[in-house]
């Protein structure tokens, strides 16, 4: 990959700062090539760390940040620790993150702090959605993620990008497993996923080439109706029916958010390795 923007980097450690489902891919996917520490609140987990070749560091977000200080230092971070799921509440969360990112830039001096956000800082936005786009968070998870995107990018603007995700597929996860027997409705909403190799390829393209601008978020090309997709999602993996109390309308162009990563993809001289959630 030719480097056409100035400040390019390239370090040879990794901090993966949460070591869930992202930063196991993460792992694998950067081992040839960094000295990786993964951070875990699991005994357990620390020996699958080790076993992989990563080095644990115990931590839980809240903790001082002091132990992950020399880990940090003139390395690449990889800030992935998510809010738990069913948490109506997450202002402690919120507030731990925006102090971990003040401690990351005044105990250390990482190289690079990518944030892995959510496209859900878009809320119930309508029609296509742009990395320009305003966001409009409207639950819990997607105010919390605006509110540390902005301090991220406010503390360290030459070293920080936010990297927005679709939601996550990979060999091991796809939402249809999830709704696998059940009824849903919402036909006519659009689907926005996107698929691991790509997201790690993005995560690449970030570290290699340093682009000026802070925020990017990826997504596959095509959108296909959720009333439409999934019930042959299912069928084609073997799963229960899904069905919808509601119709896609085939004179309804498609309802909901159309997150169009076009301009990262350009930027980061990507190409999709699975453009559309047919391929996943």
């Amino acid at each position: 990959m030719q480097n056409q923007f100035t400040g390019s980097i390239m370090q040879n450690k990794l901090l993966l700062c949460g070591c869930g489902w992202l930063g196991g891919y993460a792992a694998k996917h950067f081992s040839s090539r960094y000295v990786i520490t993964g951070t875990t609140r699991n005994p357990s987990k620390a020996q699958q760390l080790t076993e992989a070749g990563i080095s644990p560091l115990k931590y839980e977000l809240g903790q001082s940040a002091d132990a992950l200080a020399d880990a940090a230092n003139n390395s690449i971070v990889i800030l992935n620790i998510p809010p738990g799921r069913r948490n109506p509440d997450l202002s402690d969360f919120t507030r731990s993150m925006c102090e971990l990112i003040t401690a990351l830039f005044t105990k250390a001096k990482p190289a690079l702090v990518i944030f892995i956000s959510t496209t859900s800082v878009y809320g119930d936005s309508e029609g296509v959605i742009t990395e320009s786009s305003a966001v409009a968070p409207s639950t819990a998870s997607g105010i919390a993620h605006v509110e540390i995107e902005q301090h991220l990018v406010s503390t360290a603007p030459q070293h920080s990008y936010v990297l927005r995700l679709a939601g996550l597929v990979g060999p091991d996860r796809h939402p249809v497993n999830t709704l696998a027997g059940r009824t849903l409705t919402g036909a006519n909403q659009l689907v926005n996923l996107v698929h691991i190799d790509d997201v790690l390829q993005a995560i690449e393209a970030l570290i290699q080439l340093r682009p000026t601008n802070p925020i990017w978020h990826l997504c596959s090309n095509d959108h296909p109706k959720r009333g439409i997709y999934y019930p042959k999602m299912a069928l084609r993996r073997g799963l229960n029916n899904i069905e919808f109390s509601d119709n896609p309308d085939e004179t309804n162009p498609g309802e909901g958010k159309r997150i169009d990563a076009s301009a990262t993809l350009s930027t980061l001289q990507l190409a999709l390795s699975y453009p559309s959630p047919w391929d996943m």
